[in-house]
């Protein structure tokens, strides 16, 4: 940015300079003072137009910056919600969770904050970065609450006959913690792109592992495409 700042500089100064010679030449040595009154009006004039791109350019510069930085910092304090968010639920690893209303409410508040949070960042690199970090959250949430499904009964939810005990397991928590460890449809699943034929043609599985193979083999259709690709490929070793 500071060259391009001086190169506008040097630019108009050049401007300035090659315009004046101009207006110099043309007039003559009979008009020379006001040839030089001339010169200096446009010299000015050039001065003025290259530093307000100057001052443009820094503003947009700063709004910028200022900008990235504000997107890190919603960056990085989502991540941290996240984090928090599943060490209180486990507390300390503990399996299955406990049935404490304030616990479930605790982490259903974070993941909210979280989800708040995440809109608020703006830079393309910095979305990408807080994606992976929520697929990874919601990974961890998922596996821990389906390992769990059996002892998530009606009893764990709601401790006491009364179904509007104050101690029992908030509704809203309970929706919110399920719902997060939801695969988002709206994320586009990375496995979609990738070749599994291509890739087993190719020698992805190693040959000692025969349950793999023996499991795969058991899709006729799908087994003969890769046995078709592999014999158009050839030996994978020589490729």
């Amino acid at each position: 940015m500071r060259i391009t700042n001086v190169l506008l500089v040097t630019l108009g100064i050049a401007l300035g300079f090659a315009t004046s010679v101009g207006v110099v030449l043309g007039v003559g040595e009979v008009a020379l003072l006001p040839a030089i009154q001339t010169i200096g009006s446009t010299a000015v004039a050039f001065s003025a137009i290259v530093a307000f791109c100057v001052y443009l350019s820094n503003i947009r510069r700063h709004r910028q910056e200022d900008k990235r930085k504000a997107s890190e910092t919603f960056l990085k304090e989502s991540t941290s919600l996240l984090d928090r968010a599943y060490e209180i639920f486990v507390q300390d690893g503990m399996d299955p969770p406990a049935n404490d209303r304030l616990l479930w409410l605790s982490t259903a508040r974070m993941i909210v904050r979280f989800q708040k949070m995440r809109k608020r960042i703006s830079e393309a690199d910095h979305i990408a970065v807080v994606d992976e970090n929520e697929e990874y959250a919601r990974g961890r949430f998922s596996s821990l609450l389906r390992q769990n499904q059996d002892n998530f009964s009606r009893e764990y939810f709601c401790s006491s006959s009364d179904l509007y005990c104050a101690d029992n397991v908030s509704r809203k928590a309970l929706v919110v913690v399920f719902g997060f460890a939801r695969w988002r449809e709206d994320i586009p699943d990375p496995l979609s792109e990738v070749d599994d034929i291509e890739l087993l043609a190719r020698g992805a599985l190693p040959i000692d592992q025969y349950g793999a193979e023996s499991y795969l083999e058991g899709y006729e259709d799908y087994w003969r495409k890769v046995q078709e690709r592999k014999a158009q490929i050839g030996d994978p070793s020589t490729t």
